[in-house]
């Protein structure tokens, strides 16, 4: 058999989207809203990560309980900042009306 290099589950995807991010980012500031280049980049960089998770990572190491636990903390985490700088976000747009 091929000796050929074996990477975690899901490693492909998140260089996608480490390569769609900063795109997307580039894209918003021509167009004037970074708002909608960051949702873009992510769109683009998904799927590039996926089909690149696909053909490369045809047989990946699996998670190991405590690492797809400390995924989920990590995912959350995210969530709540996200959503906390959204609310801030929409209050300031608010209140510069």
């Amino acid at each position: 058999m091929e000796n050929e290099k074996r990477y975690k589950k899901g490693h492909f995807v998140g260089i996608g989207l480490a390569m769609g991010v900063p795109i997307g980012i580039a894209v918003g500031l021509a167009l004037g809203n970074i708002a909608l280049g960051i949702p873009l980049g992510v769109a683009l960089g998904l799927p590039i990560g996926m089909s690149m998770e696909k053909s490369r990572n045809k047989n990946p190491i699996e998670l190991t309980p405590e690492e797809k636990q400390r995924q989920k903390k990590w995912a959350w985490l995210i969530i709540i900042i996200g959503v906390i700088a959204m609310v801030i976000l929409i209050a300031l747009f608010l209140m510069n009306k």
